[in-house]
């Protein structure tokens, strides 16, 4: 399957909380996100071009928003995330039993496009929305990870290498560290051998790299 990561932020809005909201809008609107270096896009579940004022004026008196940063691994392969986006809203609406009101922006300015989606804490009967811990942890990126599947089809071996070479040397938790954990023995140690030649130099090359970032 292609991999997806989800971060999700609980921001409690309280009476402070409107104005961080309206500064945290500016901020994934700023200038310099989009593939042409312009600034971001807000859109809605049904307008390419929504209206941040009027969502903002939607979440007075809410006691919570949810803040989503959603990143599918092969995102650059879509010229355009906004279906992605909605697709997957949907299906988390379908999750939840609610519709949700919610506003989000795509930023191409790393080496990942990624979406920045703000939804309101509440469900459609105005009532306090709440998601299962469990769901945040992993349905939200399951679910992602499902919908770029379906839309790319699976990695291939080929695409699968390229990029554990590619995250040979990451500053980041990467594949191959997550695969040298699960193999530690009971004194916390890895070593590179491996019988595919091919993941033991992967694992040689990146223990070479944790070792000159100190680790």
């Amino acid at each position: 399957s292609r991999r997806a990561v989800v971060k999700t932020r609980l921001v409690r809005l309280g009476t402070k909380g409107m104005a961080t909201a309206k500064a945290h809008l500016r901020y994934i609107q700023r200038d310099g996100v989009t593939r042409d270096g312009a600034p971001g896009e807000l859109y809605s579940p049904d307008r390419d071009s929504a209206d941040g004022k009027a969502f903002l004026e939607r979440c007075h008196g809410d006691r919570h928003q949810f803040r989503f940063i959603i990143s599918a691994e092969d995102g650059a392969e879509y010229p355009d995330l906004k279906p992605y986006v909605r697709r997957l809203m949907t299906q988390v609406e379908a999750d939840l039993g609610t519709k949700l009101d919610w506003v989000a922006v795509d930023h191409f300015n790393t080496e990942r496009p990624h979406t920045h989606v703000m939804l309101r804490g509440v469900d459609d009967r105005g009532q306090n929305l709440i998601i299962a811990r469990e769901y945040i942890s992993h349905g939200l990126r399951e679910r992602a990870a499902e919908l770029v599947t379906l839309d790319l089809g699976p990695r291939s071996d080929r695409e699968i290498e390229e990029r554990l070479r590619h995250d040979v040397g990451k500053e980041r938790l990467t594949a191959i560290d997550r695969r040298m954990v699960r193999r530690m023995d009971t004194d916390r140690i890895v070593v590179a051998t491996d019988r595919d030649p091919f993941q033991q130099s992967i694992q040689v090359g990146r223990l070479r790299r944790l070792e000159t970032m100190g680790l």
